[in-house]
């Protein structure tokens, strides 16, 4: 019996290190297609995130969660249509960032956050790569990265 026990445990965990080996390539090409596609609208998304910026709704709510239905019609809108729950912003003198929260993605990536900051200029950087546990920062370039959360829980 303990024989056959032994047997299905080495199933159970060659089974659960291939999975996460596999999830991990899927999520890589997930968050390679989504960085494909935000480079085609990159104008546009520069754009969006100076009037986030200049928004005095979004200044007075610094650091908050802001949803797109809490600012005005037009910026509601975009937001909506490109797919973001909501933002968060920080706007001072020692550097601007604007989160935003996509519903872009579906097992296995998690969570997927596109980033606009000037606080760290090293993680924005086209091709930066680093994960810290479930947490995986790629680098768009121009102070964009995206933030990949897998982690279930």
């Amino acid at each position: 019996m303990n024989r056959f026990k032994d047997i299905i445990l080495i199933f159970i965990l060659t089974f659960g290190v291939y999975s996460c080996t596999n999830d991990k390539e899927k999520r890589k090409e997930i968050v390679a297609e989504k960085i494909a596609q935000f480079s085609d609208k990159k104008a546009e998304w520069n754009n969006l995130t100076n009037r986030i910026l200049e928004n005095q709704f979004v200044n007075s709510n610094l650091g908050k969660g802001i949803y797109p239905t809490d600012l005005e019609k037009s910026l509601s809108t975009e937001l909506i249509n490109n797919g973001i729950k909501f933002i968060t912003v920080r706007n001072d003198s020692e550097c601007k960032e604007v989160e935003y929260a996509t519903e872009w993605t579906k097992y296995p990536i998690g969570t997927l956050n596109l980033t606009w900051t000037t606080c760290d200029p090293k993680q924005t950087e086209k091709g930066f790569f680093t994960e810290y546990g479930f947490i995986e920062v790629y680098g768009i370039g121009n102070n964009w990265l995206i933030v990949v959360d897998s982690d279930f829980i």
